[in-house]
């Protein structure tokens, strides 16, 4: 009697421990940061123009086709097989970071959703564009296609809910990429949704719905010109929000410890705005997802 006490203290011991060991692992898994995988894709190209034709036609010559870049990204998914929904994001005049991008890939995976953050600087040797005289400019409405058509090839990707995300210049390139009557006219495949942090607002009307956040203090892409051209635009196109933040400035969801100044420009953390804005662009794309 007392061996099959002590058999079955030590059963319940050993059934415990076990499921410990398997709650440890579960939970060190949950805490894990998203892994990325490094890709590598084709930019967008558009088909010659009904004018560059009929000029090669008269000339005698091969119609002219545009030259294809090879660029890349950190792919980040969720686990399971899918389909998913996924994100393009778009990163500022400075280029992309390691660090920024793991935290966000972890952000949107835990959403159940597939992440692409594109590199158009790295794979090009470019160190910035944040000023005008640092080299061509790079085409990077065609990276973000590029992006939108690899993602849409993946097996675990739905390919009719792909939304794009861009920050600062990436903001910009976003917005032009759902632009109503652009680039979007020359491509098969388009964008469920946009959503734009701190972006240099122009006149536009854009093709799929579209979310603007930036920081009423931002003195590199002021908030100012967004309202006024909001006050001024159509009813023509997708429904546009822009949200607007009382005391934040230009990069108001990066985290850093005090304010910058990067290229004559205040830099500065906002956790509550951050916090804000995270949970709009949630509510957005959960709602462009949802159609």
């Amino acid at each position: 009697m007392i061996l099959t006490a002590r058999l079955r203290r030590h059963t319940v011991r050993a059934m415990i421990l076990r499921a410990m060991v398997v709650l440890m692992v579960i939970a060190a898994a949950v805490a894990l940061p998203a892994a990325a995988e490094t890709v590598r894709f084709s930019t967008a190209t558009t088909p010659p123009s009904p004018l560059q034709k009929r000029l090669a036609e008269e000339r005698g010559e091969p119609v002219p086709v545009q030259a294809i870049e090879l660029i890349s990204g950190e792919l980040y998914r969720p686990v399971g097989e899918g389909a998913f929904p996924a994100v393009v994001a778009l990163h500022g005049c400075d280029g992309r970071r390691q660090a920024s991008d793991d935290a966000f890939g972890a952000r949107i995976t835990a959403l159940g959703w597939v992440l692409l953050a594109v590199d158009s600087f790295g794979p090009r040797g470019i160190a910035h564009r944040c000023t005008f005289d640092v080299g061509p400019p790079v085409d990077r409405v065609m990276d973000a296609y590029g992006a939108l058509q690899y993602l849409a090839a993946l097996p675990f990707v739905d390919a009719d809910r792909i939304a794009v995300l861009g920050f600062s210049q990436g903001a910009m390139v976003a917005l032009s990429a759902v632009q109503l009557g652009g680039i979007e006219t020359l491509v098969d495949r388009h964008f469920k949704a946009a959503v734009a942090y701190y972006p240099w607002c122009r006149e536009q009307n854009f093709s799929v719905p579209t979310l603007i956040l930036i920081g009423e203090l931002d003195d590199w892409t002021p908030a100012k010109a967004c309202r006024e051209i909001m006050e001024r635009r159509s009813t023509e196109g997708a429904p546009v929000r822009l949200i607007v933040y009382p005391g934040a400035w230009h990069a108001f969801n990066a985290p850093r410890a005090a304010p910058v100044t990067a290229f004559g420009h205040r830099i500065e953390y906002d956790e509550a705005a951050a916090r804000a804005a995270w949970d709009e662009t949630v509510k957005a794309l959960r709602a462009a997802f949802a159609k």
